[in-house]
């Protein structure tokens, strides 16, 4: 049977919390972990209502959807839009570098760091996914 894991890599707001670090550790070190253990829960409970807020904005309110994105995203560059729906799993996992436009339907599953350079445009006619996957035994 093959062996995938999902692992999250830095996320420098745990580091800042008071907060039991094992399964942290054990999914940043590549080793099996509980995807349900609290820590992993509250980045997904904050991507959630982050993104939540950032989808009742108009297309036109830019700096209020600006804020909510560096709360959310481990780094925004300069003139990034992000269509919606979007949907990501800890949101603080995602870098978006500068001059970066992601249309509509897309689902970025962040359980490993995902980096989009500078001059990107990720526009699908259908859903697009962003997935990580780790292989360990490979």
């Amino acid at each position: 049977m093959e062996r995938v894991l999902f692992i999250v890599p830095t996320i420098e707001s745990s580091m800042k919390k008071n907060v039991t670090k094992a399964e942290l550790e054990k999914c940043l070190n590549g080793e099996w972990y509980d995807c349900h253990d609290e820590i992993f829960l509250e980045y997904m409970r904050i991507a959630r209502d982050l993104s939540l807020k950032y989808r009742t904005l108009f297309y036109n309110q830019k700096e209020e959807k600006r804020m909510i994105s560096k709360e959310l995203f481990g780094h925004i560059g300069e003139n990034v839009s992000v269509g919606t729906p979007f949907i990501c799993d800890y949101g603080c996992n995602i870098y978006w570098g500068n001059n970066v436009s992601i249309h509509m339907n897309c689902t970025f599953v962040d359980c490993n760091k995902i980096e989009i350079g500078n001059n990107v445009c990720v526009a699908v006619g259908n859903p697009c996914r962003v997935i990580w996957e780790i292989n360990k035994d490979a």
